[in-house]
């Protein structure tokens, strides 16, 4: 198995920071700042994760197909 690496010279690390961070930020200002039901706030930090993660599948799978040629 391949060695994690917790860096920004990791892909998968940069990515989370740019998408999955902002999303959780975000999120935490609707909750704080706004009346509105936590309805909104968890809908765009769903948004932040599922998005990270359906991008990281592809990665993953692009990665793997470049390995085994």
């Amino acid at each position: 198995m391949k060695e994690f690496e917790l860096s920004f010279r990791n892909p998968e690390v940069r990515m989370y920071t740019v998408v999955v961070l902002p999303a959780v930020l975000i999120g935490l200002l609707i909750m704080i700042y706004s009346n509105l039901n936590f309805t909104y706030a968890v809908a765009v930090q769903a948004a932040g994760l599922l998005s990270f993660y359906i991008w990281r599948i592809f990665y993953r799978r692009k990665e793997k197909l470049k390995n085994n040629r």
